[in-house]
């Protein structure tokens, strides 16, 4: 009896260590870098951590460039693009292999797509996205490995509805699986990290403030296996909207979310980093 007790609390040990668990880096409160900087609602990491793209909910891209070299990372230079400025409510970026750009807009739901000359285009999207409540509508958008636009509304039909995930390869529209809507939470950012899992970013409001949660997926697997990453009290951080999942130099899994201020002064552009361990 004495080595099956042993036994069971190694395997006790294991599966504890097994569950993956989300340290928190830190906070970077990014200052007004120019007279239209706010409202970050996407991030895509680059280069090791080095590198960020962030952009506005008023079509505003910023290239940064970061300084990981100190205690704190700092934002050492911010570059304007303006090439979305037309696009009307982006809420959502990814960036392929090849580093060609995609945004997800809300307001005039839809796509748009990097030509090779630089410009963004709106293209064909699934015919449910002229249905999509305004406001409400595409969020969260990344790209898998193998090149799949992956892309989630804030909200779903109802507050019990799962939320469809519209998925574009090979030129077609597809849609499903249904991720679980639970709680209050909303869908506002997505991404694929190293190991090929599907991250979503979703927040909820209430009179104390912003909650966040993220939950991790497998889009292939028949139940998903739905892992819950982080969930944080109300008034932990702000209004985090955008997420990206990378390794640095040497191998380790980062996400970097991005907080919207609203273009409100009592809110703040937030950077907020974790290390994740699986």
């Amino acid at each position: 009896m004495l080595w099956r007790s042993a036994l069971a609390l190694i395997c006790a040990a294991a599966c504890v260590q097994a569950e993956p668990t989300l340290t928190l880096d830190g906070v970077i409160t990014l200052p007004r870098l120019s007279e239209g900087f706010g409202g970050l609602s996407a991030i895509e990491m680059s280069d090791g951590g080095v590198e960020a793209l962030v952009l506005s909910d008023r079509g505003g891209l910023y290239h940064l460039t970061l300084d990981r070299s100190g205690e704190a990372v700092e934002v050492i230079s911010a570059v304007h693009d303006d090439r979305a400025a037309k696009l009307g409510d982006t809420e959502g970026l990814a960036v392929d292999a090849n580093g060609t750009l995609h945004l997800s807009m809300e307001g005039q739901s839809g796509i748009a797509i990097e030509q090779p000359d630089g410009s963004l285009v709106r293209h064909p999207g699934h015919p449910d996205f002229k249905g999509l409540v305004e406001n409400r509508a595409l969020e969260a958008l990344a790209i898998a490995a193998d090149g799949t636009l992956v892309t989630v509304p804030e909200v779903s039909a109802s507050n019990t509805a799962p939320f469809p995930v519209y998925q574009y390869k090979d030129g077609t529209w597809s849609k499903g699986p249904f991720i679980p809507r639970k709680d209050t939470f909303l869908a506002t950012g997505a991404d694929f990290g190293p190991d090929g899992l599907f991250y979503l970013l979703e927040r909820s409001l209430s009179l104390r403030g912003f909650a966040t949660r993220i939950r991790r997926f497998d889009l292939s697997a028949p139940d998903l296996t739905e892992t819950t990453l982080l969930i944080t009290d109300p008034g932990t951080y702000g209004n985090l909207e955008g997420l990206s999942v990378w390794h640095d130099a040497q191998g380790i899994t980062h996400l970097t979310l991005v907080a919207d201020d609203n273009f409100y002064p009592f809110f703040s552009n937030q950077i907020v980093e974790f290390t994740l361990t699986e």
